[in-house]
């Protein structure tokens, strides 16, 4: 399963023990309390999925502190994990004011009013942010797709039969692209298996970018991606296809060390015009070396499962068979915010 690794940079807890939790009963009146330590409490809150208390505790933090642009930024990603995409726009604008170059968050800024369905404002952010970077997919993706949604208003079925046509020639792009990476005969065995475009589960608000269902011998891709260039889903099918190879319901440490090296060393080898910071910091941590790499999949898997075996069938691959196990119960839980902080 793969998540969207960098949204949550900028969110990262500001401290390492446990802070005093306040009595839900006191009255909310936080003056007499710091913008960092409400803000560190705001991070704890979104971190945790509690949205609702997560804002509560940013607009306090703002009140002490009006111009802290961070503070707006993740008050402005939590607005947008809760759906409240027109109340995200001000502060994404008041952190751009400072940030005027910030590609990601100009992205940001357009995926809200896309959303919001301001399409006209949103494909004006899309084309500032391709102006500055003209390979960043994330913008370039958001482009065409709100492009399409504009056209849905005026020609619905237009707009459907050339969201249809755009993924199924990406799709078939991107599978040809991980066929051709894998050794000869790799994916002979997995000729059962099906690839799409879907609806993904969510983590800490947002779409996995791909996951690969064992049960329905089925790997999706976040319809998300529909318009992302084939060679960045080529790269998230290669991640899948590792899972998908060993043919069993278990997971380990080892596999996903596995198949984050696989998809790294496809990124490093073959892209070299797509912009994407999830790629980018997964092929970073690389070059650095691939047990710098091994150390962060390690980690955040452990995060989400302590328990989770650090070997499984086929990772490493072995004559012997280990003996069957069962997964803790925790570990077919979507991740939290916290678990995918880089």
């Amino acid at each position: 399963m793969i998540s969207d690794l960098n949204a949550y940079i900028n969110i990262k807890p500001s401290f390492k023990g446990r802070l005093t939790v306040l009595n839900s009963s006191q009255p909310r009146s936080y003056s007499a309390y710091s913008s960092s330590y409400l803000k560190s409490k705001a991070d704890e809150y979104m971190q945790n999925g509690n949205f609702e208390r997560a804002i509560e505790y940013y607009q306090s933090a703002l009140n002490s502190d009006p111009y802290n642009t961070d503070i707006h930024l993740n008050l402005a990603k939590t607005y947008g994990f809760n759906n409240q995409y027109k109340e995200a726009i001000p502060h994404l604008q008041a952190y751009l004011n400072r940030n005027p170059e910030d590609i990601e968050n100009i992205t940001l800024l357009g995926e809200n009013y896309k959303k919001a369905g301001m399409f006209s404002k949103a494909i004006e952010c899309f084309n500032k942010a391709l102006g500055i970077e003209p390979n960043y997919d994330y913008a370039k993706r958001n482009l065409l797709d709100t492009q399409n949604l504009r056209l849905s208003c005026i020609n619905p079925q237009k707009a459907r039969q050339e969201r249809y046509d755009t993924a199924v020639k990406n799709l078939t792009e991107a599978v040809k692209i991980a066929k051709n990476f894998f050794p000869a005969g790799y994916m002979d065995d997995m000729k059962d298996m099906t690839v799409s475009f879907d609806k993904t589960s969510k983590m800490g608000g947002r779409s996995n970018i791909a996951q690969y269902e064992h049960s329905k011998r089925k790997i999706s891709i976040t319809d998300e991606y529909t318009y992302a260039d084939p060679k960045l889903t080529g790269a998230y099918l290669i991640h899948e296809f590792v899972h998908g190879k060993d043919n069993d319901p278990y997971t380990s440490v080892r596999e996903e060390q596995d198949a984050y090296r696989t998809q790294a060393r496809y990124w490093v080898q073959n892209v070299y015009d797509v912009y994407d910071p999830e790629m980018d910091y997964v092929a970073d941590l690389y070059n650095q070396s691939a047990q710098t790499l091994d150390a962060r999949v390690a980690e955040i898997y452990k995060l989400r499962d302590p328990n989770i075996a650090e070997v499984s069938y086929n990772h490493p691959p072995s004559t012997k068979k280990p003996k069957a196990f069962s997964l803790s119960k925790a570990a077919d839980q979507p991740l939290k915010a916290y678990d995918i902080i880089v």
